[in-house]
């Protein structure tokens, strides 16, 4: 019986060529993009779940106690410390410090730019799990200038020795930024690609003081690169140990103006308010977008299927009636067209496979993310795709299948069963209006995430980083290492200026710090972002100062700051903030200059306080070029670079390029919207072309008829468009504020935003009705253009 209903399928879908291409085509796009989309979510929410502890891991982060809070994913270097001795709640506490930039590191005469270097803390490998190949683990991170590599960079620098002798690696020795001599203790599998902390050269974090002149004890030092993580012990509620947080830094501090929150490991990468190790993050609605994105895809191909099978039935109708006549049931005929289903289902999903398999490393790059398609090693692919096979034939055949099976035998065997009747004109207009409701939403996001793209880049961020590049100097340089290579810049005739700092004027890093603003009235105290600069910066970048001066060389105890702060400290005039004083922690400082509000963070947020203070602390030189002559001076930089640092290696950033990284997020967001608004559009318009050639078909005689009467084509063209177009504008009633209210929640996630206007939801119905118009007019030409002597003899 079951030969019976698959053999009889085929042949069916055989005889009806151009209905099965259809419908393959529609239900493989459609089981593609949700297979792609389950790759991706899959990808980005298995960030960090592989560490058997994982859900007893927390990062500790820090909310300045002002106005409505600021948060940073960092906490003082000292409080992993302090919880390690104050509270029984956690079992292991460790630190990180992940280094900034790029690391040079030595291998006899070769040297190598790594990014993945971190200190680490010995119990780091009993928190987190690490497999190890060569190395004891209990003490390999111990001592100082000791560190453990990840496989793949040990068989950079040793060779193919270090997998097949992983033990031989012990003992060599490697260089830190040509200086730190480093004794290689232990070699560890890489760390996959789905975490936040991607290390590959773990350096012993008892090396630090020397390293980096790091104070570890100072309560007032937040750095950025700097991370707590508490193992708690089974079944401990996170809220006991938040709760003695404040009494942890009342001991340390003598006051309560910021406070720590624990963050679980699982949502380090869904929560944009913190940054990571690994530069970027997928918010939690961002993943439910996608998962949203595929399951309306996936109807909109199976409402192509249950149109074009409810409206091809009549066709069938007399073997129908045989069937029925012959003695087959109900429950037997639900069979057999549930059975051209699957197989519908099953060519589309092998051609689905095979389609995301070749699309996937264009994907890839697309996404920054590192996907993969391997059903023969991959149980969980191979249990979706049957899930979604048996989903997809339930969903796409059953009402057809129940369509059918309930036709009438005489009615049948006299062929009295219309189109009209085989399933209902109504309902398939309301899965016409289904299709167009997904697509046009789609439509709608996909402008207003390219919008916000758009408001992003050219919105004035209060200066100019055009022709502005900045260069990483190598890890602990010291002033008196560049005052020469300062000086010899200048001199290049395309360079305009030079500024020697922590960080540029805009940067996805920072360094929070509190600071008090008692003169002011204010109690607590104010996250600002701290930053260290030169006499060169402000005229560097170009920012605009309003009132007092700027710092000079020999400053100290002085500070400029940006009119962020003084909006914080009630003052609106800029000359009135000249002189008043501001303290961080102990350290009391005088304004003495004020700069115009510029972003240094990304549109997404709002201009934060800045604190510009004088220190030689030198981790980037920006370089201010003429734009007519950039190439040629880059080179002379570069060479100027070489002969100061000899065995560093010269790169370089546009800042331009810098400040666009802060969104890739959205371009990512925006990229998917796009591909996939486009693809639900293709698969609606296919179904629309069966649709209207079926229509086409059925109303032969009538069309012929229209023609010996005088229509012209024109005429007959807009008899099809006009129902069409009617179903379309309803599908956009729907769509629109649907649309409006899932993009007016995404944008509530930025400080500036577009607006939702009139135009976006414009250009989405236009664009619907302009394709749609050209799919219907295509085939409806074909059929007005038929001799109408043809039309009227046909059955």
């Amino acid at each position: 019986m079951l030969k019976n209903f698959f053999t009889t399928a085929f042949r069916s879908l055989s005889r009806n060529k151009a209905h099965t291409t259809i419908n393959i085509a529609g239900l493989a796009l459609g089981i593609a993009c949700c297979l792609v989309l389950f790759l991706v979510v899959r990808y980005e929410r298995s960030f960090d779940r592989h560490h058997a502890k994982a859900d007893r891991i927390y990062r500790v982060n820090t909310q300045f106690l002002s106005g409505e809070g600021c948060f940073t994913a960092n906490a003082p270097i000292p409080l992993g410390q302090a919880i390690k001795e104050d509270c029984p709640e956690a079992e292991e506490v460790t630190t990180t410090s992940y280094l900034e930039g790029d690391g040079l590191i030595k291998v006899d005469n070769q040297i190598y730019k790594e990014e993945g270097i971190a200190y680490v803390a010995p119990n780091f490998v009993r928190i987190f799990d690490v497999t190890w190949l060569a190395g004891n683990p209990q003490d390999a991170l111990s001592e100082p200038n000791a560190v453990v590599l990840s496989k793949s960079i040990a068989q950079k620098y040793f060779g193919q020795a270090a997998t097949t002798q992983p033990d031989l690696v012990l003992g060599k020795t490697i260089k830190l930024n040509n200086k730190y001599t480093l004794k290689v203790t232990g070699l560890v599998a890489d760390f996959p690609a789905t975490t936040d902390l991607p290390f590959e050269i773990l350096i012993s974090y008892a090396s630090l003081p020397s390293q980096t002149g790091q104070n570890l004890k100072a309560w007032d030092n937040i750095n950025s690169s700097y991370s707590h993580f508490v193992l708690l012990r089974p079944r401990t509620d996170p809220k006991q140990l938040e709760k003695k947080f404040p009494a942890i830094e009342k001991k340390h501090t003598g006051e309560n103006k910021q406070t720590y929150l624990l963050q679980p490991l699982r949502e380090m990468h869904h929560d944009r308010r913190f940054d990571n190790y690994n530069g970027r993050t997928m918010p939690v609605e961002n993943i439910n977008a996608l998962i949203l994105i595929g399951v309306f895809i996936l109807l909109t191909a199976c409402i192509n299927f249950i149109n074009l099978a409810t409206a091809q039935s009549f066709r069938r109708s007399r073997e129908v009636g045989i069937r029925k006549v012959l003695g087959a049931n109900r429950p037997q005929l639900i069979r057999q067209f549930i059975s051209e289903t699957f197989l519908l289902t099953v060519a589309a999903m092998l051609l689905a496979g095979v389609a995301a398999y070749l699309i996937l490393p264009y994907l890839q790059g697309l996404l920054e993310a590192k996907l993969a398609f391997q059903p023969w090693r991959d149980q969980s692919i191979i249990t979706f795709l049957a899930g979604i096979t048996v989903v997809v034939t339930v969903l796409a055949g059953f009402y057809p299948a129940l369509i059918l099976s309930g036709f009438k035998p005489v009615l049948a065997l006299k062929n009295k069963i219309t189109a009209a009747g085989s399933g209902g004109l109504s309902l398939r207009r309301g899965l016409i209006v289904m299709q167009f409701v997904i697509a046009q939403a789609l439509i709608i996001g996909t402008v207003v995430v390219s919008d916000q793209l758009s408001l992003f880049r050219n919105r004035p961020i209060g200066y100019n980083p055009a022709a502005n590049i900045t260069v990483p100097f190598p890890a602990n340089t010291k002033s008196d290492d560049v005052r020469a290579l300062r000086t010899q810049l200048k001199q290049l005739p395309g360079v305009k200026n030079v500024s020697f700092s922590l960080m540029p004027a805009s940067s996805s890093g920072d360094w929070s710090a509190g600071y008090n603003f008692e003169e002011s009235g204010l109690k607590d105290d104010i996250s600002c972002i701290m930053m260290p600069i030169d006499a060169d910066f402000l005229d560097t970048y170009g920012l605009t100062l309003l009132a007092g001066r700027n710092l000079r060389q020999t400053d100290t105890a002085v500070v400029v700051v940006n009119e962020a702060v003084l909006r914080t400290m009630g003052i609106k005039n800029a000359q009135e903030a000249i002189g008043r004083k501001i303290k961080q922690f102990d350290k009391q400082a005088t304004i003495v200059g004020v700069v115009k509000d510029y972003h240094v963070k990304s549109l997404k947020k709002a201009i934060s306080p800045i604190v510009m203070i004088r220190m030689d602390w030198l981790n980037i030189a920006g370089i201010k070029m003429d734009p007519a002559s950039l190439r040629p001076t880059i080179a002379q930089v570069e060479q100027l670079w070489k002969q100061t640092f000899p065995e560093s290696i010269f790169e370089f950033t546009f800042l331009e390029d810098d400040i666009a990284k802060f969104y890739e997020e959205e371009v990512r967001m925006y990229r998917l919207f796009r591909i996939f608004a486009g693809i639900a559009i293709f698969i609606s318009c296919l179904g629309l072309y069966g649709l209207v050639s079926f229509m086409a078909v059925q109303r032969t005689k009538e069309i012929g008829i229209r023609k010996v009467l005088g229509a012209s084509v024109a005429n007959i063209v807009a008899l099809f468009t006009k129902e069409f177009f009617a179903l379309i504008l309803i599908a956009f009633a729907v769509a629109a504020p649907l649309a409006w209210f899932f993009m007016h929640a995404w944008l509530q996630n930025f400080e500036y935003q577009v607006n939702l206007g009139l135009g976006i939801f414009l250009t989405a119905i236009l664009f619907s009705l302009v394709i749609a118009g050209i799919t219907i007019v295509y085939r409806s030409v074909r059929a007005a253009l038929t001799n109408p002597v043809q039309n009227l003899r046909s059955e």
